[in-house]
């Protein structure tokens, strides 16, 4: 952790450096327009120059003009007018003889409240309209709320948005998604950065850490509740977050923060340090750089799953699965060594070459990212060194044009799972490239918007991930949309939209229809109601992954048991034949001489009894005269003896005799039916409640990873019987007791991808499951200033457990009931922000693979603060989370969280 230290003093260091006072000379002119968010000229707003000589200022003219003189210096410009937000610029440079143009774009507080989005609109990617417009809803987290309250993880703040579940299972690590079904490996939500695809490649899971984007950067993040529009493409079913950049052209300056953090007295836990320094290089053209380093110790947690047992014998299952013993004994001693350290670093650049005024042009973006820490997997806890996720992209936008290409690559480093121990690699990458265009009619009132997509999935595991499907595994989407909008008043617009996708495994083309009414009576009301059926697309991993996972929890890894999640392959696979028969077994106590665990043995009765009976013996439970009495009564069929099968995972039993093993079918793309309505209010420019009303339908819902091969026993009471006339009724009692505790084997076949005892995890269409829920949100001004902010938040969801058919255990993993309350304080002319929140979060059951449990409940306060100190272009931020150090655990399987404090220097350069 040296650099953590260095990361201290060099913090220390400058914080003194970056408080020396802007030297003055002879005089300069500062000139400007201000201009509203639709352009338009705000007259008589009134700019004031904080820092140097006090005291100056000056009014706009009626056409938003200003100039004024001054001495030589760094400036601070605040600007303020009746309805409009305050704005700040903080660090404006005045050169002797010169004159400085500093243009301002303020906000009316109307907009504020009904900010502009561009995420899910009916018109171009990158073309905005008013939330209130919308056929759905949409929040909006500004740039400068992320900024303002320093922490590792850049989407800290959407924890203030209504419907947002999220799983924190580290400082800067989450996973969370829109009105529940989170998993503990999760990439249902559609997650964009820049009008980009942000999840891992092949993977598809959602790492927000893993973007390179800085808070530093950040213009705003949006939140789309409920399905998506069929303008981004498949998989947008689940909602969409959007993380978008700030432009070089449009705001151009250097900044630098600085940040320590610690957890309780361990001091220091965390340094961060962020950068972003734009320019023009000519009038329309504009370049970005951007960069962090993270350095940081994680919050501490032990997987009791994350254990060796027996070294050799881990070691010998390492190499009958084909590693070499150094290889092997590697491997196992990883088992359970977490890295607690948390290093991250990114970097960003970009170029903006804008054609005209009309904001066509074209935007190159290199991004790079590396982290290492301890991740969560389906498969328990993995351990990250130098994951690098890297990406290229570039977008060109003339009028409604719109087409952008972009790679999204990942290289895995020297990763691995900490309940196996051996290499995880990932050199995936994700080829897009979409193309938009749209049209309108009838002076405007009728507009079409059409395009295509293609997404090409190349998974690279080097057979670490995905096993024997390794080289067939590639996959191929296109798919092409048509939306439209009628304006059938000038206050009532109907949207309607088709999508049609081909998958290249799915056998059939996809067809996702919507229809949206959004009725505006006035500027401060609107209304939406819907209707939206989205798709989303079975992953790479549902249906190639072929992954061992270490030894089975508990006392089944002390017998020898392990773990493997296997897709579903193109073709699907089975465990039992059309007449009922199991295809087999695999047992950890089959002799090496007779094919040891990897063999496939039938599983009967005869089979079974022999290997219980000799595990009993090997374990001294029986002596070698009891053991060679009841090798000479094996039973020579299945008829005296039932067998049992037990699920590990939800501990249900049935006879053999009755059970029923559904063939494991090729993964299909599973539906999201939902009707919405929604209301969007503003009164008086500061009050606005937000609320929607919503009814979903999932079809064919493709679960978590789920334990799929049952465990075989002999039954205690027909063995008992069976036993009774060789043994006696009291010996025989004691016997079968015995023999009923030992699991002889796991169900298996040829097509499984099993290679010894393993409880294979897959993936599985699970039938239907619907509910229903509410999501209300509001914000108020308190002051005629608008400098007090009250903002709340409640979400509800009608069942956080579903009831399937098939008795597959199926939760939300997310609660029925959460909700927020926030006060903000913003004084900018006196450079003073702060804020309070209590966010709230009911219990829930839980179910993601092995991590199965209930999830407490919990009430969290966290506080913020900042001031800019007048004439040094300094930032104090200081940022407490968890204030009252309340042990919170997200999720099974993932650490408590207690208090964080980051104490930081924000400072603009230039």
């Amino acid at each position: 952790m040296r650099f953590r230290y260095v990361g201290s003093a060099l913090f220390s260091l400058l914080f003194a450096l970056l408080f020396a006072p802007p030297a003055q000379a002879q005089n300069g002119t500062l000139a400007g327009v201000v201009t509203n968010e639709l352009g338009a000229a705000v007259a008589q707003a009134q700019i004031e120059l904080i820092g140097g000589r006090a005291g100056l200022g000056v009014v706009s003219d009626d056409q938003g003009r200003y100039r004024i003189q001054l001495p030589a210096g760094t400036y601070d410009v605040v600007v303020t007018h009746v309805g409009h937000q305050t704005i700040r610029q903080s660090n404006v440079s005045v050169s002797a003889g010169q004159t400085t143009t500093l243009d301002i774009r303020m906000a009316t507080f109307a907009r504020v409240l009904d900010p502009i989005v561009v995420t899910g609109n009916r018109r171009a990617l990158g073309a905005g309209e008013p939330a209130r417009e919308s056929p759905g809803i949409t929040d909006v987290v500004s740039g400068a709320e992320v900024r303002e309250r320093p922490s590792p993880d850049i989407t800290d703040q959407l924890v203030e948005s209504p419907g947002v579940d999220r799983i924190n299972y580290g400082l800067q690590a989450s996973n969370f998604v829109v009105r529940g079904f989170n998993n503990i490996f999760s990439g249902s939500l559609h997650m964009l950065s820049d009008y980009r695809l942000a999840g891992v490649p092949s993977l598809r899971v959602n790492l927000a850490h893993f973007i390179p984007t800085t808070s530093e950067d950040l213009e705003r993040i949006e939140v789309v509740l409920g399905p998506g529009s069929a303008l981004y493409g498949p998989n947008t079913a689940n909602g969409i977050v959007h993380i978008i950049s700030r432009s070089p052209i449009d705001d151009q300056g250097t900044s630098v923060t600085l940040s320590g953090g610690a957890k309780g007295k361990d001091y220091p836990s965390a340094f961060q340090g962020a950068f972003r320094s734009a320019f023009l290089l000519s009038d329309n053209v504009g370049m970005k750089v951007s960069g962090q380093y993270l350095d940081a110790e994680e919050w501490r947690y032990f997987d009791p799953a994350e254990q060796v047992g027996d070294p050799n014998v881990c070691v010998a299952d390492k190499m009958a699965r084909g590693l070499s013993m150094a290889e092997a004994q590697v491997a196992c001693a990883r088992i359970g060594a977490r890295n607690f350290d948390i290093q991250r670093y990114s970097v960003e650049g970009r170029i903006d070459w804008r054609f005209n005024d009309d904001a066509d042009g074209l935007v190159a973006t290199y991004g790079r990212n590396s982290s290492s820490g301890i991740e969560m997997t389906g498969l328990g806890a993995g351990q990250t060194d130098d994951w690098i996720s890297d990406f290229y992209q570039m977008r060109l936008t003339v009028d409604r044009l719109f087409v952008q290409g972009y790679v999204n690559q990942s290289d895995a480093g020297d990763s691995f799972l900490l309940r196996e121990g051996t290499v995880l690699a990932d050199e995936s990458k994700l080829l897009v490239g979409q193309i938009q265009h749209g049209f309108d009619l009838a002076d405007g009132r009728q507009d079409f918007t059409y395009g295509y997509d293609y997404f090409a999935t190349r998974p690279d595991s080097k057979r670490s991930i995905y096993g024997s499907y390794e080289g067939d595994n590639d996959i191929n989407e296109w798919g092409v949309y048509l939306q439209s909008k009628t304006e059938l008043t000038e206050e009532l617009d109907f949207i309607a939209a088709l999508r049609m996708d081909s998958h290249s495994i799915i056998p059939d083309n996809v067809w996702s229809p919507r229809a949206a009414f959004v009725y505006n009576p006035t500027e401060d009301q609107g209304f939406h109601a819907g209707y939206n059926r989205a798709f989303s697309t079975p992953t790479a991993l549902n249906y190639f992954l072929d992954i061992p996972g270490g030894f089975a929890p508990g006392a089944l890894g002390q017998l020898g048991f392990t773990t493997r999640a296997y897709g579903s392959g193109r073709n699907g696979w089975s465990v039992q034949n059309p007449d009922g028969t199991l295809r087999g077994m695999r047992s950890p106590f089959n002799p090496a001489l007779t094919g040891g665990p990897s063999q496939l043995l039938p599983a009967d009765v005869p089979v079974m009894w022999q290997l219980v009976v000799g595990f009993l013996e090997a374990t001294n439970q029986i002596d070698a005269t009891t053991a060679a009495g009841l090798r000479g009564v094996t039973p020579a069929d299945n008829s005296a003896v039932e067998r049992i099968a037990l699920n590990p995972l939800t501990m249900q039993a049935s006879p053999v005799s009755s059970l029923v093993l559904p063939d494991m079918e090729p993964t299909r793309e599973s539906y999201t039916e939902t009707f919405e309505v929604g209301w969007n209010g503003r009164f008086d420019d500061r009050f606005q409640i937000v609320a929607d009303v919503y009814f979903t339908r999932k079809s064919d819902f493709v679960s978590p990873l789920l334990v799929q091969t049952p465990l075989l026993f002999l039954d205690e009471g027909t063995t008992a019987a069976y036993l009774t006339p060789f043994f006696g009724p009291g010996a025989a009692s004691a016997l079968a007791a015995g023999m009923a505790q030992v699991p002889a084997g796991v169900v298996s076949s040829d097509s499984n991808g099993a290679q010894g005892p393993e409880l294979v995890l897959s993936y599985r269409n699970v039938g239907e499951v619907d509910f229903w829920g509410a999501d209300v949100s509001m914000e108020v001004f308190l002051d005629a200033d608008r400098q007090w902010r009250l903002s709340g938040m409640y979400s509800f969801v009608s069942k956080d457990e579903f009831e399937i058919a098939d008795g597959t255990p199926i939760t939300l993993n997310a609660p029925m009931n959460k909700g927020s309350l926030a006060l903000n304080y913003r004084n900018l002319r006196e450079g003073l922000t702060a804020s309070g929140r209590v966010r709230f979060t009911g219990g829930f059951p839980a179910t993601s693979a092995g991590f199965v449990g209930d999830v407490d409940s919990y009430a969290i306060v966290d506080l913020t603060g900042g001031y800019e100190i007048p004439g040094t272009a300094a930032t104090l931020q200081l940022s407490v989370s968890n204030l009252f150090a309340t042990q919170y655990q997200t999720f099974p399987g993932v650490p408590e969280i207690g208090r964080f404090t980051m104490l930081g220097v924000r400072y603009e350069l230039f």
